[in-house]
């Protein structure tokens, strides 16, 4: 694990290259490039719905202290959270960040 999780957000952080992208997710077990290019995301599988809806929570939360929010998705068993930095028109550094403090959070 890197200290990825302990860097700030940063307003105005630019699109990461694609060899900046893929060298950073090397570090973040679970998490992928979408098809597009332009998000991260990573889904988790549970018992139920409760835990699902817990790491949506956390997600939310953990945004919301950030200023920096993911889409989130959430059913019975299932979460996925997908972050972006959309006035950058792709991925940044926050969203790594992000990503970071997500999994920190879960262990």
């Amino acid at each position: 694990m890197t200290d990825l999780d302990r860097e700030r957000i940063v307003d105005g952080a630019p699109a990461l290259s694609a060899e900046e992208l893929q060298a950073a997710l090397a570090g973040l077990p679970g998490w992928q490039l979408a098809g597009d290019g332009k998000s991260i995301c990573r889904e988790w599988r549970f018992k139920n719905f409760k835990q699902a809806a817990q790491l949506a929570n956390l997600a939310a939360w953990q945004a919301e202290a950030a200023g920096h929010h993911p889409d989130i998705a959430f059913g019975w068993g299932h979460a996925r959270v997908s972050y972006s930095t959309h006035s950058a028109g792709g991925v940044s550094r926050n969203d790594l960040i992000m990503a970071a403090r997500l999994d920190a959070a879960t262990g």
